[in-house]
C-alpha cells in the first residue's frame, strides 16, 4: 500500500509538470522535462533554500522546480524564484516542513525558449545603455550641449547647461568640465 501511495505521488508530480515535446516553427528550443539529481544536499527555512556542496548557479535557474522527499516518502515540488549563489536560492512557497537536516534533492529544468531569452537580454542591454547615457551628466548628452555642476551659495550643486559650437568629442567635454573648478567630479 505504501508503494502504491509513492507511485501515485510520483504520478501526481509528473502530471503537474509543464511538457513540450517538439520544436515550434518560431524557433523555440523545447524539450521534455526530466527529473535530475541535484548535487549536494539542502536545508530550508521558509522559502529560503540553503545548499551544502551544491552548485545552484550551474545546475538550476529561476523557473525550474526542486523536488524533495520527506521522511514518510511524500514528495513535494516547489518552483525556484531566484538563485542567489551556489549555495542559496529562493522558492515560491515553503515546503510543508522545514528541512533541518541536509536532504538530497532533485530538480526539473524548465523548458527554455532560447530565442526569446536572447531577445530579452538584448533589450535589457539596450535599456541599461540608455539609462547610463541618461545619468552621465554631459558625457553622452547631445553634441550641442555641455553639462556641468556648479556650486551654489548654500554649498549644494546645481546642473548647468551651456551651448557649444559644432560637434564636441568626449575628451573635449571632459576638458571643458575640468576647467570648471566648481565641478566636484573633475
Amino acid at each position: 500500500q505504501q508503494q502504491q501511495q509513492q507511485q501515485q505521488q510520483q504520478q501526481q508530480v509528473e502530471t503537474n509538470l509543464p511538457r513540450k515535446t517538439s520544436s515550434s516553427s518560431r524557433g523555440a528550443a523545447t524539450t521534455t522535462p526530466s527529473i535530475l539529481q541535484g548535487s549536494g544536499h539542502i536545508t530550508t527555512s521558509g522559502a529560503v533554500v540553503t545548499g551544502h556542496s551544491t552548485q545552484f548557479k550551474d545546475e538550476i535557474r529561476a523557473g525550474d522546480a526542486i523536488i524533495i522527499t520527506l521522511a514518510g516518502g511524500k514528495q513535494e515540488m516547489r518552483v525556484v524564484k531566484m538563485i542567489l549563489s551556489q549555495t542559496s536560492c529562493g522558492i515560491s512557497t515553503p515546503f510543508s516542513h522545514n528541512l533541518s537536516t541536509p536532504t538530497k534533492y532533485q530538480y526539473i529544468a524548465k523548458p527554455r525558449d532560447l530565442k526569446k531569452e536572447a531577445s530579452q537580454n538584448a533589450q535589457r542591454d539596450i535599456e541599461s545603455k540608455k539609462e547610463d547615457e541618461k545619468h552621465s551628466f554631459g558625457t553622452y548628452q547631445s553634441k550641442d550641449s555641455f553639462v556641468y555642476r556648479e556650486k551654489t551659495v548654500n554649498g549644494s550643486y546645481r546642473i548647468k547647461h551651456e551651448k557649444v559650437n559644432g560637434s564636441v568629442s568626449r575628451e573635449e567635454l571632459l576638458r571643458m568640465r575640468a576647467k570648471k573648478t566648481s565641478d566636484k567630479y573633475c
